[in-house]
């Protein structure tokens, strides 16, 4: 009996293992939220500050095609019309990557 106590839970852990690495897509990468009433753009696109493969926080035609990607569901077609750079860095006691944010305008 003790033997099939773990043969029991295998298929389970499987599930959750499966569950788990099926999370890890594009989506992952950029948060969105929609904007405020009376701006200018339509969401404001949270893209990742990490590297990646093919993508570098860096260079900002990466950051515009991962957030334009990350609308592509939600605009039937967008356009970038701004982006932002936020410092998480406290002088002397913290030091981070910077936050990046793209402005998108839905056509």
């Amino acid at each position: 009996m003790k033997g099939n106590a773990g043969l029991t839970a295998f298929p389970a852990m499987l599930v959750f293992l499966a569950n788990l690495g099926s999370s890890a897509h594009a989506g992952d990468w950029a948060r969105v939220e929609q904007a405020s009433a009376g701006k200018p753009y339509d969401y404001i696109v949270h893209v990742q500050n990490t590297y990646s493969i093919g993508y570098n926080p860096e260079v900002r035609e990466d950051r515009f095609r991962l957030a334009l990607r990350s609308l592509k569901g939600v605009c039937r077609s967008s356009r970038v019309v701004g982006d932002d750079k936020i410092s998480t860095q406290i002088y002397g006691l913290y030091s981070s990557r910077p936050d990046y944010v793209v402005l998108v305008k839905c056509a």
